[in-house]
């Protein structure tokens, strides 16, 4: 929280009530909290600043028959705190200008050896064997956004609207860097700094004037970051010489797109989308590293890597009301991410023997979509929507370059009766997925390409996928609303040896509102989800692999060489109630709500031959990503009259998380240490409790 005093505060919104007391109306507000944190202060305030103290809330305005002028203000002096003014002629222009501000806490109190922790220079003398003695920094980003815009109205049916923000990010990340000495696993937790500006403009000018629609819009984002690398010294080599690491570099976006809707009849209508965009970068190269202890020399074919990616899409959507029951859609996409950045050679001259050249591979890739869908009314209030897509994308990759979707689906709506509507979903995915291997007969690759015969990337590999969904609104009487839905899905790769080989998906919700006389109103919710999926793997613990090793059909099972799998299932739980009860009314009413949401998960490993020192049932994750979170909150609103009113309210929360990567938290890992971590993300779980009193003015 920042330190904005409460009668700073109070100043404020009191005089500004009372100027615009007299020329239009608004309402201000302050509320006072006690709060009280066991456990992580970070992960209850991740994206909030709830604090002890005096937070303040206001919204003034005036209306003319010719002008208009919006101001409204929140958490005033908090990190969380906003602001925003809008004002103009009516039918003639628009101008707003806004201020924000939005927290992104990770670890509070985290821990580092280095000096300089949110600088681009990390350093230390000594790294003490106890990490109660490292000093202590907070793993937090603030965001500050602000801007305005201008829309003119004046020339209609033609507009023109403008905006221009910027956004500056300052604060520190956790990131990471490999040991550069023998050994596998060996890292270091590094405070890397957070020092970013975004400056974005949008223009748009159109003509709009009935059913018709034509734009031309240019957007244009520029990033800047003032470290672009991060120097530390290196605690695992002699003499601990300073190393680096890069950051995020410079770069610049713009896109130019234009829009339509042209009636060609007073029943057909044609939609044209078109855009072309562009992203650019530069960062600087290293041209040594560090590996096995040593600082090894690399030769580069440019010192600079320039980047650059250009996006053309075409959009066209003809569709058509034949007929008072028949409505169709012809819808047709072409979208292009071509990479045009550079391509460096590295050339490392520490290899002696085989491959020492390399170049960074470029991904690109485009696709062609095709669709049909049409509308028919049918007899006893059906409406059948049936409907078929085609894509066809190429990639710039070595394993899957090309597959081909072919989707059907088909949607029933019901509404026959005034209290009781439904609706019926199917989708069935067909895609085939071309195959490719780089076939490279020496070095590592071999290998490689032996396994790659197997392997299918599940982003782009053949796949069978049906989906179902059925839901239900009804209204039996006034009083009462219900809302149910089910969804499944199942996902086949069935050309999957070795990767994902299957996924599951179930999901229900049901949601309900019963109000009792005119006292009482209900609220409910419950969703559920579970997500099981398969996937099949083979070990290689060898450098080179002959075609039998390497095959997963084949009888070589041993301790180097063996087959494994998991079952990976994920549940997730989410239920709520909520009630307002009018004591008084329109004097005294009372608030109620609770909110739980639970997710547990679990991966089941099997291995095929044990290896030394394992078993099958040890092996198995049980709190795989497990969190559970309940909220309540109950108040009590008194309109004292009808321009004065007072909130007395308690909430309390609690989130509770384990993974089996987090608990257990130590800042040192490996005997002797090979790895040290800074304390990113740990102990996040907390309860927390909030009394808070507000009073509001209207006027």
């Amino acid at each position: 929280m920042k330190k904005t005093s409460a009668i700073a505060i109070i100043t404020t919104l009191l005089m500004a009530a009372g100027v615009c007391a007299e020329e239009g109306g608004g309402e201000v507000s302050l509320t006072g909290k006690t709060v009280n944190i066991n456990g992580s202060e970070a992960k209850f305030n991740e994206y909030r600043d709830i604090d002890g103290g005096i937070y303040g809330k206001a919204r003034f305005g005036r209306d003319t028959e010719r002008y208009f002028l919006d101001f409204k203000a929140l958490d005033i002096g908090y990190d969380t705190q906003s602001y925003r003014l809008d004002g103009g002629m009516w039918g003639k222009y628009r101008l707003y200008l806004k201020y924000k501000e939005i927290p992104h806490n990770l670890t509070f109190r985290a821990r580092t050896f280095y000096y300089g922790a949110g600088s681009d220079r990390l350093t230390f003398t000594t790294i003490p064997a106890d990490a109660n003695a490292w000093s202590t920094f907070d793993y937090s980003i603030e965001r500050k956004q602000y801007g305005g815009g201008f829309k003119l109205d004046a020339i209609r049916p033609y507009y023109l609207d403008v905006s221009l923000m910027r956004e500056k990010r300052t604060g520190i990340k956790p990131t990471a860097a490999e040991s550069g000495a023998a050994g596998f696993g060996s890292m270091v937790e590094l405070p890397a700094p957070v020092d970013y500006a975004t400056d974005t403009l949008k223009v748009e000018a159109g003509y709009s004037k009935g059913s018709g629609f034509s734009s031309l819009s240019f957007y244009l984002s520029d990033f800047s970051n003032d470290n672009e690398t991060l120097r530390f010294m290196n605690p695992y080599l002699a003499g601990n010489p300073t190393d680096t690491i890069t950051l995020e570099p410079d770069n610049q976006y713009y896109k130019l797109a234009y829009r339509s809707a042209i009636l060609l009849s007073e029943k057909n209508r044609l939609d044209l989308n078109l855009g072309y965009s562009k992203a650019t970068s530069s960062a600087p190269l290293m041209d040594t590293y560090y590996s096995g202890g040593a600082l090894r020399n690399i030769t580069l074919s440019n010192t600079v890597f320039n980047g650059r990616v250009d996006t053309r899409n075409i959009g066209l959507a003809l569709t058509s009301n034949p007929a008072r029951f028949l409505f169709a859609k012809v819808l047709y996409k072409y979208y292009s991410k071509e990479n045009n950045s550079e391509e460096v050679t590295t050339t490392d001259t520490s290899i002696t023997t085989g491959n020492r050249t390399f170049h960074n591979h470029l991904f690109d890739y485009k696709y062609n979509k095709l669709g049909l869908e049409l509308g028919l009314d049918l007899p006893g209030s059906l409406h059948l929507v049936p409907s078929y897509t085609y894509k066809r994308t190429d990639r710039a990759r070595g394993d899957l370059p090309e597959t081909a979707d072919n989707i059907y689906a088909l949607q029933l709506r019901w509404e026959g009766l005034d209290f009781l509507s439904a609706r019926l979903g199917y989708e069935k995915l067909k895609r085939s997925s071309e195959h490719t291997i780089l076939a490279l007969t020496t070095g590592p690759q071999a290998t490689a390409d032996e396994v790659e015969k197997y392997v299918r990337r599940f982003d782009a590999a053949a796949q069978d996928r049906d989906a179902y969904d059925i839901s239900l609104d009804a209204s039996p009487f006034g009083a009462l609303n219900l809302s149910a839905g089910y969804n499944y899905r199942k996902s086949d790769y069935k050309d999957t040896k070795l990767g994902l080989r299957e996924e599951r998906i179930n999901g229900f919700d049901l949601s309900a509102d019963l109000a009792i006389g005119k006292s009482v109103r209900l609220y409910g919710y419950y969703d559920f989800e579970r997500v099981k999926s398969y996937q099949f793997q083979r070990n290689l613990n060898a450098s080179t692999v002959t075609a039998e090793q390497a095959n997963p059909n084949g009888s070589v099972q041993t301790t180097t060489y063996y087959n494994w799998d998991v079952w990976q299932t994920e549940k997730s739980r989410n239920y709520g109630l909520a009630g307002d009860v009018y004591l008084i009314p329109k004097t005294l009413t009372l608030n109620l709500r609770y909110d739980y949401i639970n997710s547990n998960g679990r991966a089941d490993f099997t291995y095929y031959v044990l290896p030394a020192g394992r078993n099958n049932d040890g092996a198995d994750i049980n709190n795989w990503d497990d969190y559970r979170k309940s909220a309540f909150m109950a108040k009590a609103i008194y309109d004292l009259t009808k321009a004065l009113s007072l909130t007395a309210g308690y909430a309390y929360e609690r989130f509770k998380y384990n993974d089996a990567q987090l608990d257990g938290y130590l800042y040192t890992v490996g005997t002797p240490t090979n790895t040290y971590l800074t304390g990113a993300h740990k102990d996040q779980s907390y309860n927390a409790s909030v009394v808070f009193l507000t009073a509001a003015y209207k006027f």
